[in-house]
């Protein structure tokens, strides 16, 4: 079986060109030289079965778009991204043709398929899942039912038609609200009012608050929050808090 989104293509690598991210409805998807065939829906998703093991050619066609691609199918179930442009059709990693969104879950409807992600760039956003979205928490598959307000996770998803998010896969993380959350990074804004900052780490910018109880250390002497300036590196130490931000313990300046 193969179960696929295809996406509207933009920007260019080499000469083949990359997914955008919005999904494309009311394409139809062929299966060459085996009568094979499905249409996408509103959201851009197809499902094929009986498509045959191996290298095989995949079109792609509606009134915009005539484009072909070759697509490797293994036994079981092969979920796919195909990135598409007029006569241009590219097979990309699941997940990678859109937006990345990472955060605590605020909210979950299994009824509809959706939770809402509190993303510290994006703010609260809702994320549609379908039969295609693949979860996992490491390597071990997962039901959106298994999700919980509070839990951490990183969101590969597409941008559709309506601005709204259409998740190609759930990575749950290990860090649950209270929990020791650590961070390290390049200040980037001082908020001395409110007593915090925020860290941009390898991912998403991290807000740190701190309190009477946070302690300081710079270059192995006692320090204050007046030593957290734009552009220095820490490291802190935290309680991860409801909202996505980090409870700092302890800050090291770097």
């Amino acid at each position: 079986m193969v179960l696929g989104t295809v996406v509207r293509g933009s920007g260019t690598f080499g000469a083949t060109t990359l997914g955008a991210g919005m999904g494309l409805p009311g394409v139809t998807v062929r299966v060459a030289r085996t009568g094979r065939s499905a249409q996408t829906d509103a959201s851009g998703n197809f499902s094929l079965t009986g498509v045959p093991v191996g290298n095989v050619d995949m079109e792609f066609s509606r009134a915009d778009i005539n484009a072909r691609a070759s697509v490797q199918v293994s036994p079981g179930t092969n979920a796919i991204t195909v990135a598409v442009t007029g006569s241009t059709a590219v097979v990309v990693p699941r997940g990678h043709a859109g937006e990345e969104i990472e955060g605590l879950v605020s909210a979950v409807s299994t009824g509809v398929g959706t939770l809402t992600v509190l993303d510290q760039r994006l703010g609260a956003v809702v994320v549609q899942t379908t039969g295609t979205t693949v979860l996992r928490h490491g390597q071990t598959t997962m039901t959106l039912a298994q999700i919980q307000i509070g839990m951490r996770v990183h969101v590969k998803a597409l941008l559709q038609a309506d601005n709204t998010y259409l998740a190609t896969e759930i990575i749950l993380q290990d860090e649950n609200v209270g929990g020791n959350r650590d961070v390290e990074g390049t200040v980037t804004s001082v908020n001395s009012m409110e007593m915090s900052f925020v860290v941009q780490s390898t991912g998403a910018p991290v807000t740190v608050k701190t309190d009477s109880s946070t302690t300081f250390r710079n270059r192995g002497s006692s320090a204050t929050f007046s030593s957290v300036t734009i552009g220095v590196m820490v490291e802190v130490e935290g309680i991860l808090q409801a909202d996505g931000s980090i409870l700092a313990r302890r800050v090291t300046i770097e």
